[in-house]
Formats: C-alpha cells, structure tokens, sequence
C-alpha cells in the first residue's frame, strides 16, 4: 500500500470506529435509561436486568454497532500503530458528548465542553506526525528548506534567475 491509500485507510477505520462506538453508545444509554436502575446483584436480580437487556431492541442494535466498532478497532490497529490509533478513537468521546446533547438532550454544562475540546486538541498533538530527525538532529523539513536556499543561492552566483536555472536543470539530461 501506499502512504496516501494507508492513510485513507487509517482514517476510514478510525471514522468506523469511532462513529460505530458512538452509535452503540447512544442507543444503549437510551434504551437502559428508560428501564429500572441495576442495583441488585444477587441471582434474581442479575436475571431480571439480563432479561431487560436481550428484550430491548435498541441495546441489541448498540451491541451490534459495539461488534462493528471492535473489529473497524482491529482493522485499525493492523494499519496504525497503537499510539496513534487508541488516541485517535479519543474522538468519540467528543461524538458522545454531541449525541448526549443533541439526541439525547442531556444538559453538558460549560465545564464538560471544555473537556471536550481538550479531548480534541490532545488527539489533534497524538496523531500529528512529528518532523523526523535527519543527520545530526536536524529535520527533514529544515534539511529541505536549507537544500532549496543553497539551490536558490547558487542559481544566483552563475547569474541565472529562477526560471533560467529551473529551464537550465530541466534540460540536463
């Protein structure tokens, strides 16, 4: 594969992942919402809240769109490196913060918004791809610009402009 279709790939897993998460996330807060608070852990109890839970359409859709988010999860993981991806995946908290709000229409005061945007700007500082160190420490990136300056500086002392000297190497063969 390359770079770019790898990178499609890694995007397109962490979109599946995050949103299918998300999904089951909502449908099953809806559904176990709307039933009897768990809060007995005895037999009969346990029995009562799994046959609440296999009756209920909307947690069996959410643990299908949990199955869906592990695998998209597998199949990232086979395209990204674990520190890029799980920090990646941190985006659905930002979707399940939007769905509580807006489909769920829970209150999310000021405090827990700002939580989320920090979840944001620490994905955003995870996934980013940091300047790979060239020969003594220096950055690609700086390495490139210092080739083209040297380039640029050496076209001048020959007395060629820019366009002459990009019309002097294209002609070499």
């Amino acid at each position: 594969m390359t770079g770019l279709t790898t990178g499609l790939t890694t995007w397109t897993f962490v979109l599946i992942t995050v949103c299918a998460g998300s999904c089951g996330d909502v449908l099953c807060a809806s559904a176990m919402s709307q039933g009897e608070a768990i809060d007995d852990f005895g037999p009969a109890g346990i029995l009562r809240a799994v046959r609440y839970i296999v009756t209920r359409r909307k947690v069996i859709l959410g643990g299908i769109c949990y199955a869906a988010a592990f695998f998209s999860l597998l199949g990232l993981l086979s395209t990204a490196e674990l520190s890029i991806a799980v920090p990646a995946t941190a985006l659905s908290f930002v979707l399940d913060t939007l769905a509580a709000r807006f489909i769920l229409h829970e209150h999310v005061p000021r405090k827990r918004w700002a939580g989320v945007a920090c979840v944001c700007v620490g994905v955003l500082l995870a996934v980013r791809p940091a300047p790979l160190p060239g020969p003594g420490g220096t950055t690609r990136a700086a390495m490139q610009a210092h080739q083209d300056q040297a380039g640029h500086n050496e076209s001048r002392a020959h007395g060629l402009d820019d366009q002459s000297a990009s019309s002097k190497i294209l002609a070499e063969p």
